[in-house]
């Protein structure tokens, strides 16, 4: 995102807008530090500016990572929302069958941003354990070699707002996975959330849940209701 400096009043109004508090105003202008913008698009859509100076530039190359990534209108190869279908929908996606579990790892928030080099990190690290990275999310596309966790080279320094690893793992892969993920944690320059969903048991029980108790790892129970009438419940 750039700004006219011809057309910018620098009233300022845009700068609260910008969740990468990216946007200053100095000597009457207003200016985007482009290292910290994730190409968001929040400040245009909000409106703020009335005079248009704020504008897009052509993204090339490397950069546009940062769109697709972080732009919630922005689609890319079939998945729109910038992140994943959502874990906690399972019972209508179908995604982790009973015996499994999936693990989301978020890099970053707004404020804060992460870059490719951290999502490698845990990538990385969850590779080790020859995890499945799920296919419905961005951020799979970037990971060159699977069995690696290695991301695409020259996008590695690119800021988004988020980015989420998510992976596929058995029950009793589970505690080392996690526990992998967590000593990671020293190496990961942001912050970042673990999410872990599984299908419940036929006795009710969550296979998930017993797990994270007796690694005695404070969670809060999560979940979604879903207004998709019609839609077939899947078969875990």
């Amino acid at each position: 995102m750039q700004v006219n400096q011809e057309l910018c009043v620098g009233c300022g109004q845009c700068v609260p807008y910008c969740p990468m508090v990216a946007i200053t105003v100095v000597s009457r202008k207003a200016s985007i530090d482009l290292a910290a913008c994730v190409e968001c698009s929040a400040c245009v859509r909000s409106g703020a500016c009335k005079f248009d100076a704020l504008y897009q530039q052509t993204l090339e190359g490397p950069r546009v990572v940062r769109s697709l990534l972080s732009d919630v209108f922005t689609e890319y190869q079939g998945i729109a929302g910038r992140g994943t279908e959502e874990m906690k929908t399972n019972d209508v996606t179908g995604r982790f069958k009973r015996g499994y579990s999936g693990i989301a790892v978020e890099l970053g928030r707004p404020g804060v941003g992460a870059t490719f080099r951290d999502l490698e990190v845990i990538s990385a690290t969850v590779a080790k354990h020859g995890v499945a990275f799920e296919t419905k999310n961005p951020c799979t596309n970037y990971i060159t070699d699977k069995t690696t966790g290695k991301v695409q080279e020259d996008i590695l320094d690119e800021k988004v707002m988020s980015g989420i690893v998510e992976i596929l793992v058995k029950n009793e892969q589970l505690e080392v996975v996690l526990k992998s993920i967590l000593n990671a944690a020293k190496d990961v320059n942001t912050v970042f959330s673990v999410a872990v969903a599984c299908a419940v048991e036929a006795d009710n029980t969550i296979p998930a849940q017993k797990i994270l108790d007796q690694m005695g790892i404070k969670y809060r129970p999560n979940c979604k209701t879903n207004l998709g009438l019609g839609r077939p419940k899947a078969e875990i």
